[in-house]
């Protein structure tokens, strides 16, 4: 038992790590032509709105 007590925060940390590195290789990659930015920006656009209205929704089940 006191075995899990350190592996689960190490293997959190290491999870938070390979993310880091992901992300990092992500947003070193070459972002593509003109039209594919359009189309990364539409639906970058498109996701937000629907975040914005998921946590307004879930702010009133909060708020209760």
């Amino acid at each position: 038992m006191t075995f899990l007590i350190y592996a689960v925060p190490v293997a959190g940390l290491i999870g938070l790590g390979f993310s880091f590195w992901q992300y990092r290789w992500i947003a070193s990659q070459d972002p593509g032509a003109a039209n594919m930015q359009q189309i990364a920006n539409r639906i970058r656009s498109g996701a937000m709105a629907f975040l914005k209205a998921e946590y307004s929704v879930m702010l009133g089940f909060i708020l209760v």
